[in-house]
């Protein structure tokens, strides 16, 4: 198999896993997921993202704990259409409780002498680099752990209680949360999700032919 195959297979092989086996994952995996991200392209070679990898399953269920309670009131106040939702997003959102570890992805705020040049775009973390940077890294770490056949599971519905996870965390200074990334061995095999077609998500545009004069 040459390497676009084998990459190719990879990146169709992986998916969103949400249920977990009690199987801890060594500490020389976690290594080398982390030295898969670590190797991400980034914005001017800045290297804006941090990852907190959490351990204890007492920990993380208490972080799930939390994270429920502060959606729970901040989705309650919603209008009842909803609100009926609250209970399965709670659910999506929760659903690392137990997994034997957790990693919290953070990047680096952009740097303040680009806030004047940054000032009034639309998405101007967009432009300043480091999330995109940092979205790089996790790829690289779901990508690592389907080859050393882990689950994971990329969750941006806590960041909906980002105080609430601040708190609780105490992340370092000057740093902004990015997602969480829930990683354990499986204990589910998700089916394949459908996927749009190239010709749905492509557009090519072929340089103008010439016209004869």
């Amino acid at each position: 198999m040459n390497h676009y195959a084998h990459l190719l297979e990879l990146i169709r092989s992986r998916r969103s896993v949400r249920r977990f086996s009690d199987r801890a994952v060594s500490r020389e995996d976690i290594v080398r997921l982390l030295e898969a991200a670590r190797w991400a392209p980034s914005n001017h070679n800045r290297q804006p993202w941090r990852f907190i990898v959490i351990e204890d399953q007492k920990q993380i269920s208490q972080l799930a704990e939390t994270i429920s309670q502060g959606l729970s009131e901040k989705m309650d106040s919603l209008p009842a259409v909803a609100a009926q939702y609250t209970s399965q997003f709670k659910q999506y959102a929760t659903c690392f409780a137990n997994a034997p570890m957790l990693v919290v992805v953070l990047h680096k705020q952009p740097v303040r002498v680009s806030a004047p040049v940054l000032a009034g775009l639309k998405n101007p973390d967009l432009v300043s680099g480091e999330p995109l940077s940092v979205a790089m890294a996790v790829q690289n770490l779901l990508l690592a752990a389907q080859a050393l056949r882990l689950g994971t599971c990329v969750l941006t519905g806590p960041l909906l209680v980002q105080e609430v996870l601040v708190g609780a965390l105490g992340l370092p200074a000057g740093h902004d949360l990015t997602c969480l990334v829930a990683l354990g061995y499986p204990a589910e095999s998700p089916a394949p999700p459908r996927r749009k077609t190239i010709e749905q998500i492509v557009e090519f545009r072929n340089k103008p032919r010439r016209t004869k004069d």
